[in-house]
């Protein structure tokens, strides 16, 4: 049932009751009973014939912005860094095999970004994502590839992109430029939870022209510095 809730996109933002029952592979008469569940807690609603999800989504939203532990030590952190360089600044968490955009800190007001908070971005690509891998575990690094050579057939082989993983562990950070928004160049760092485990990245993000004012070596160690003034607030959260 909780799966009906996956169907939905900013590109399918809504379904029929038997466009529901199609895609799950179910009765129309279970797809109903699925939608009814699920509008009774506000996860769906019903807009005539069409469902959307529902305002229980926002709330959900509002309370992971508010009360999430990572977001809440690196919040004040992130602005500061986006006070003193004029970049954006952004948050991603892994989850699974995805990483996700989950707080942002803008200085362009243009913002035509496009990964953005809460969209999905590509493994292995983009400075947020291969900073946050490249402190994974040796163990779960490799079964993460595995997973991403099923899914992708331009994924390098074990060691070659094991190599690239460990190049970034030395330096501390990656920077990447045009992977996934174009003219945009970011420098990332992992951000590290108790045990000294990677749970997410810090990264600054601007325009090529503007970031290349910058000396290369000085804007990845302020962006490494703020990642470990995150890291230590988060370490010294209970809530964790």
């Amino acid at each position: 049932m909780l799966t009906t809730l996956a169907l939905f996109s900013t590109d399918v933002p809504s379904l029929t009751v038997e466009e529901i029952a199609q895609r799950l592979g179910v009765p129309k008469s279970t797809g109903y009973r699925y939608i009814q569940e699920l509008s009774k807690v506000g996860l769906l609603v019903r807009l005539d014939k069409s469902i959307t999800l529902g305002p229980r989504i926002i709330e959900l939203d509002r309370c992971i912005r508010e009360s999430d532990p990572v977001i809440r030590a690196a919040a004040p952190p992130m602005s500061a860094l986006a006070e003193q360089t004029g970049l954006d600044v952004f948050l991603s968490k892994l989850y699974g095999h995805s990483i996700i955009t989950v707080h942002t800190e803008y200085n362009d007001t243009q913002r035509q970004l496009r990964f953005g908070r809460g969209r999905p971005v590509p493994v292995p690509r983009g400075a947020s994502s291969k900073a946050l891998i490249a402190f994974l575990p040796a163990s779960r690094l490799r079964k993460l590839h595995a997973e991403l050579l099923e899914e992708d057939s331009g994924i390098p082989d074990w060691d070659t992109f094991y190599e690239e993983m460990q190049k970034i562990r030395r330096a501390g950070h990656c920077r990447t430029s045009g992977e996934l928004n174009e003219g945009k160049t970011g420098i990332s760092a992992p951000i590290l939870g108790r045990g000294r485990l990677a749970v997410a990245s810090i990264t600054a993000l601007g325009n090529d022209s503007r970031v290349a004012l910058f000396n290369s070596e000085a804007i990845a160690e302020l962006v490494m510095k703020t990642a470990e003034s995150i890291s230590r607030r988060l370490s010294a959260d209970q809530h964790l």
